[in-house]
Formats: C-alpha cells, structure tokens, sequence
C-alpha cells in the first residue's frame, strides 16, 4: 500500500526504482489508450457524390464495423454518413436500434445505382424494431441526416458517383 501511496502521492519521496517504473508504465497506459480511441472512431472515409453534392462517407466492411454502424451518435454533419459495403450476394438489412437520430438510407448495387431508399427512419424506442431490407442483393447501404434524400432529390434508378470504391473488390467475408 505505501509504494502506491508513494507512486501516487509522493514521487519525490520514493526510491529511484520506482520512479523508473512510473515512466514505462504510463506509456504503455497512453499507447493503449490512443489505439482504442483510434479502434472505436476512426473508419477510413470515402467520397460519394450524389446529385452534384460531395459526401464524406465513413466506409465500413468489416462485420462488427458494419454492425457498429452510426449507434449511439448523436448528431451527423449535412454531407456525411456512412457508407456499408457487403460481400457479394447479400440482400442488406438495416435497424435503428441504439440510434439518436433519424436517417435517409439508400440501398445501392455495385455499379452505383440506387436501388431502394427509405426516408426519415426514426430510431427505434422499443424492440422489436422495424427491419429496412433491400429488394434484391446488392452491395452498398448508404446512411446519411434525415432530409437529404428530399433535399438532393435522390430517387431511385440515379447513379451515384463513387470513385474511392467503385474500382475495389466487395468485401469476402
């Protein structure tokens, strides 16, 4: 008990062993740290362009990543959102579980088309909560603010423009 009294309260007082020991110690707590901060927030992010207007897009494909999705925020950015990408064959499902806010969701194949839109989805309250199913496979869900769609005139059939991902292979897994 006193060595951690003396490591917490009184490191001018402790014995240079200890005091070695402090450094190392509080790097390794900063370095994991700062890796799960980066683990919990950073999704690399994408250029998508709908109707002329760029959107910085969070791109997650990876299975827990895309079961993250935007749960728990409490706000979006006007020209942001998430973009999903599924393996092939997928017929994509979306909830609003654990959600804050209300979203446009575009369903979108892997030339850009859209190819289903769901407006103004409000978070669930309650379970169980309503499941927004695309209407064949495809790759992509889009989510962005609640509006755009009927802001941007989004309807289906529009091509979207996606040039960080259109070249890339669907996800494997």
């Amino acid at each position: 008990m006193i060595p951690l009294l003396c490591w917490l309260e009184r490191a001018s007082e402790c014995n240079g062993v200890l005091m070695t020991m402090r450094l190392p110690f509080l790097l390794a707590v900063l370095l994991v740290n700062s890796l799960w901060i980066n683990s919990v927030t950073a999704n690399p992010l994408v250029t998508v362009v709908m109707a002329g207007e760029n959107f910085q897009l969070e791109y997650v494909a990876d299975p827990e990543s895309r079961r993250q999705g935007l749960m728990g925020r409490d706000s979006l950015e006007s020209n942001a959102g998430m973009l999903f990408d599924f393996p092939e064959g997928t017929q994509p499902q979306i909830w609003m579980r654990n959600m804050h806010i209300s979203l446009d969701l575009l369903f979108v194949d892997n030339r850009g088309q859209v190819v289903d839109i769901y407006q103004q989805v409000p978070p669930c309250s309650r379970m169980p909560c309503p499941v927004y199913s695309a209407s064949r496979p495809l790759r992509f869900v889009i989510e962005v603010p609640s509006g755009t769609v009927d802001n941007l005139g989004l309807i289906k059939g529009m091509h979207l423009v996606m040039p960080d991902i259109a070249q890339q292979s669907a996800p494997s897994y």
